[in-house]
């Protein structure tokens, strides 16, 4: 059992990335592994998205774990399911993160979301519903930050906000001795909210895109 309070947490949002390196081969395994072609330039340590046919990791963000020539093991992308991982259809591309603009100045974070939907059931001899779980709603997340124009941060939001690409974002909790991606949209409005005797605050508001959060634990 395991806890950890988020007080001293870093936010950082992807500023540029590398050119896409496609791949036509993608291991089933408990960490993934990529085959390249030569010359990717990859190494261990490397913070990458992932596209791929399979829609499970599609947006995904992982981090290189091992290279070995052509071959690029993704941590904690667990691809063992044949099911939801059908042999050949997971060809896609690896893009490697380039640098990161931290999102300073944090006072609130909230996440919506991923709530369970279900559809309601009833044959004539029932004499009570029953329920299948369908889809999971669609999740978003947003941080509240305090208001100052001349963040470097803002020009990049702003970019994003318009071009409305999908880019990696990671949070670093030091307590929990963690790092955790995940790839978003961003929408961004700088008019800030004034509240009298209250700091000026800005809202960055954004659609998750990855399939899911990846977690590493610091070594």
């Amino acid at each position: 059992m395991g806890f950890a309070l988020p007080n001293g947490s870093s936010v950082y949002v992807q500023k540029s990335k590398d050119t896409e390196l496609a791949f036509e081969i993608i291991s089933n395994a408990k960490d993934a592994v990529v085959t390249l072609k030569t010359d990717h330039g990859l190494v261990a340590g490397d913070e990458v998205i992932i596209t791929s046919g399979w829609s499970k990791i599609n947006n995904a963000v992982a981090k290189v774990i091992k290279v070995n020539n052509m071959d690029v093991t993704l941590g904690n992308i667990n691809t063992n399911d044949t099911k939801s991982f059908p042999e050949g259809e997971g060809k896609g591309t690896l893009t490697k993160i380039t640098a990161w603009e931290r999102l300073p100045q944090v006072k609130e974070v909230a996440t919506e979301g991923g709530e369970q939907q279900f559809t309601q059931i009833q044959f004539l001899d029932d004499d009570a519903e029953r329920q299948l779980p369908t889809i999971k709603s669609a999740k978003s997340k947003s941080f509240t930050i305090a208001h100052d124009s001349s963040l470097p941060i803002y020009a990049l939001l702003e970019e994003l906000d318009r071009t409305n690409d999908v880019v990696a974002m990671k949070m670093y909790v030091p307590k929990a001795k963690e790092t955790r991606y995940d790839a978003v949209r961003i929408s961004f409005d700088p008019t800030p909210t004034s509240t009298i005797n209250e700091i000026e605050t800005v809202k960055i508001s954004m659609t998750v895109e990855s399939p899911a959060i990846t977690f590493y634990k610091n070594k």
